[in-house]
């Protein structure tokens, strides 16, 4: 039994031999030196040999921050490949239609609102005068027009506005200034009638009458969309049966016949409905003119489908029928169209929940008509007069003397307390007491006995006269004109851009399909489109969607579908288009007439109000465009990102941008925060956008968008580049167009040329859009620091200080194999057998050595 003192001994031994074998057999210049020296050479072999070792490890310690560092260079190469035509987005910088857009009331209101901010910041309304301008109007001055509004039917069969916009479609007598909804009947049952003895807007059913109207049964309002017109001396415009073009008899249809007035020419007749309002300009003494499309015509016209245009002098904008007139002159008169409207059905709630008909002191005079007085306001000469009162807003308005008010019998009430106004009082059952001029009717007490006194049945308003609280709808009106934020604001640019984010969170309440309607459509908006030289179509080669600053945008994408590329580089070879604007329809918030454009790849969102260029009308503008493909590394060398979408990204079918990730991250804080979403972004998941006349989210909106943009990290905003991204540079150059006149494409027929020139000039634009060059730019981000870059400076610096090589580690591995194998059989090893000659040359070398 072998000892443990013996088997220590014998491994030990058996190490040294190993060692030693290793010593004097390794590559290495500085061990075997230092093995084989004695004395103080070898000591000073092996103090080279450590500081060597120390010097390669300062070396590798550097060696591995500088891989550690992970840094990246970039590579440009220029590559003359075939390069795909990037989708191309177009907006109008006028976003919506000024009249369709001045339909919905949330819009209306806003710019109306807007354009009191404007007088008062020049001063033209004194700021005491702002609230009563608002508030006080004369009868005279408030005219009854119809209104499109969704209602509902309740069990009487009385129609009343609602917001649900899956009800019906009615028609309501609605007041210009007010939003106050009556007499609300299905629109269905209204029909263009002439009538006359139009008062407020309400008119009279007649075969003889020139006054544009819509009407239900007996009951009529006049309509906006039709005028009456004059003939100009000396012509005259007459009605009359179309004559037949096959014989000398008189076809059913009616037409509008100008004639010169006493004279045997034969008169011009056309179709009814063929003429049309429109401008003109050159008018002979005949009163034959040529049509105008400036924005600034000399004189008004109506022109037919034929551009045959005559002179005509215009009516007052209330219809009101002029008492000057003669009755000869009254012949000339006619109903013409004034212009064609896709009507917007509005989302209405009722402003009633209790009306009543009730005495107040009143202020009547000739040309003013009756205004309530307050019980501080009241004057020895106020006299006594019948008003409506609604108890939901403490509103009494509208005023008219006693004796016009008459009491009646109506067909139906709503729970209100408001009633419809009947023309056959046979078939009425329900009493009511009714404003004549303007058949709004509210619902009285049924007399007792043989009482006729209406003082029973009518409360004066001093009686019941409400306390100083402020009503709901008036502070919800005080809400919504802070919420525009116009208070405070006098410079006339900061009102216009305050006015734009109004139109935007306006807009934002209305349906898609409304939103589209009072957009701008796409074949009239693209008059004409090339691409590479050839026909493009619009219809199939745009695709429309809708901004929310710039409303209906129009996104080329037929190089997306059909792999269309550019032949040659240059502006006639790219994509070519004519818009026409209709600069006559911009909002009065729109500051400058052109197009909004953008060049993007077809994946990503186009983002026009931050990423896009302005092109003026009557320029031709040019943009070169370059592409720069960049592809850049991810971690640990880059911070790019492969795919960022997330389920918090609001733009769906879209592929993941910066500024994309940046508007959803802000938009999820703001939904997190104020609990809706601004409306220039998407909606965040199922949040709603907040409403526009909300001052509480507005003002949490502004406070938020601030913090957010502040404190992003805070809020878990991180946006990273895209791994692969195209991006195109672009430069611009204009020119004027058109140059000279002579092209009459996308005028309308007949037009002479020079006026053609500055039809176009206002009215449109050419854009083109083009590769500069038929090469790009590739920019490749790669690793700087590698492994084979390690790999080689650590070999490198190996073999400068210790004189190491790939044999010499496989040196040492065999060492530390040898070592373990040896520690494993407890030190019992074969006998080695060195070379005689190794040892003989060894031991000569060794006898040789000089000695210190």
């Amino acid at each position: 039994m072998v000892s443990c003192s013996v088997l220590i001994n014998r491994i030990r031994k058996s190490l040294v031999l190993d060692w030693v074998d290793f010593a004097s057999h390794t590559s290495s210049h500085g061990i075997p030196r230092a093995y084989e020296s004695e004395g103080i050479r070898r000591k000073l072999w092996l103090l080279l040999f450590f500081s060597c070792l120390t010097c390669f490890c300062f070396q590798a310690y550097w060696i591995i921050e500088k891989f550690n560092k992970n840094d990246i260079i970039v590579g440009v190469e220029i590559k003359f490949e075939q390069i795909k035509f990037p989708a191309v987005t177009v907006c109008n910088i006028n976003p919506y239609k000024n009249s369709l857009a001045r339909q919905s009331s949330a819009i209306k209101s806003a710019l109306e609102s807007f354009e009191l901010a404007i007088d008062r910041s020049s001063h033209r309304v004194p700021d005491e005068d702002i609230s009563v301008r608002t508030r006080r109007w004369t009868n005279e001055n408030l005219v009854i027009e119809p209104s499109y509004v969704y209602c509902t039917s309740d069990e009487n069969g009385y129609y009343s506005p609602s917001s649900d916009d899956q009800s019906m479609k009615c028609i309501c007598l609605h007041y210009t200034n007010e939003n106050l909804y009556w007499n609300c009947e299905p629109s269905n049952d209204f029909s263009l009638k002439k009538c006359s003895n139009c008062r407020f807007g309400l008119c009279e059913k007649s075969n003889i009458g020139s006054a544009p109207c819509l009407c239900a049964q007996n009951f009529c309002v006049q309509t906006i969309d039709f005028q009456k017109v004059y003939a100009r001396w000396p012509l005259t415009i007459k009605e009359q049966k179309c004559p037949s073009l096959f014989s000398n008899s008189t076809s059913n249809e009616f037409c509008y016949c100008v004639v010169p007035e006493n004279s045997n020419t034969n008169s011009y007749c056309a179709r009814r409905d063929d003429w049309a309002i429109a401008g003109c300009h050159t008018c002979d003494w005949w009163g034959r003119c040529q049509r105008s499309y400036s924005l600034h015509p000399q004189d008004h016209c109506i022109c037919d489908d034929e551009l045959n245009c005559f002179a005509i002098q215009m009516t007052s904008s209330n219809y009101r029928p002029r008492r000057e007139l003669a009755e000869e002159e009254k012949t000339k008169s006619i109903v013409v169209r004034q212009s064609n409207k896709q009507r917007i059905y509005e989302r209405i709630l009722s402003h009633y929940e209790g009306l009543l008909a009730v005495y107040s002191r009143c202020s009547c005079t000739k040309s003013s008509g009756c205004n309530a007085l307050k019980e501080k306001d009241r004057a020895s000469n106020s006299s006594t007069c019948l008003c409506f009162y609604n108890k939901k807003n403490d509103q009494i308005w509208p005023c008219y003397p006693e004796v016009e008010w008459k009491e009646r019998k109506c067909t139906k009430c709503s729970t209100f307390g408001d009633c419809s106004f009947a023309d056959n009082q046979n078939t009425a059952k329900v009493d009511c007491f009714c404003a004549m001029p303007i058949r709004m009717c509210v619902r009285i007490e049924s007399p007792e006995g043989n009482t006729t006194d209406l003082s029973d049945r009518i409360v004066n308003f001093w009686d019941i006269q409400p306390s100083t609280t402020v009503s709901p709808v008036q502070k919800k009106k005080q809400d919504r004109e802070k919420a525009y934020g116009y208070a405070g604001v006098t410079d006339p640019i900061a009102l216009k851009t305050k006015a734009m984010e109004n139109i935007i969170f306006a807009v934002d309440q209305l349906q898609e399909s409304e939103k589209w309607a009072i957009s701008y459509n796409k074949s009239d908006f693209i008059v004409k489109c090339s691409f590479n030289g050839k026909e493009c179509h619009v219809d199939t080669d745009f695709h429309a969607y809708l901004d929310p600053t710039y409303g209906a945008c129009f996104t080329y994408t037929a190089s997306k579908f059909d792999n269309n590329t550019n032949e040659r580089a240059g502006p006639a070879y790219g994509l070519r288009l004519e818009v026409f604007l209709n600069v006559t329809e911009y909002l009065p918030t729109t500051e400058a007439a052109g197009v909004r454009l953008t060049v993007h790849s077809h994946e990503e969102q186009p983002f026009p109000d931050t990423l896009g260029y302005s092109a003026p009308t009557g320029f031709v503008s040019s943009f070169g465009i370059r592409l720069k493909s960049m592809t850049r590394k991810s971690a640990p060398y880059g911070d790019c990102i492969e795919e960022g979408k997330d389920e918090d990204f609001i733009y769906l079918d879209k592929q993941y941008s910066t500024e994309g990730c940046q508007r959803s991250c802000i938009q999820r804080h703001l939904a997190l925060s104020c609990g809706c979403g601004d409306p220039r972004f998407p909606q965040y998941r199922v949040t709603k956008n907040c409403p526009v006349d909300d001052p509480v989210k507005r003002n949490c909106i502004k406070e938020q968008i601030s913090y957010a943009m502040r404190n992003s990290k805070e809020i878990g905003c991180r946006c990273r580049q895209p791994c692969r991204q195209d991006v195109y540079s672009v430069s611009y150059s204009a020119s004027r167009w058109p140059a000279v006149p002579g092209d009459q494409t996308g005028c309308p027929q007949g037009m002479a040329p020079q006026h053609c020139l500055m039809y176009k000039r206002e009215q449109g634009a050419m854009i083109e859009v083009f590769f500069e060059q038929l090469n790009y730019e590739s920019l490749m981000e790669s690793e700087a620091y590698g492994w084979s870059n390690l790999l080689s400076d650590f070999g490198g610096q190996l073999g400068l200080w210790m004189g190491v090589s790939v044999i010499t580690i496989m040196e040492l591995a065999i060492l530390i194999c040898d070592a373990v194998f040896t520690v494993l059989r407890c030190g019992r090893r074969r006998e080695r057998k060195f070379s005689g000659k190794r040892s003989i040359s060894s031991l000569r070398y060794s006898i040789s050595k000089p000695s210190f």
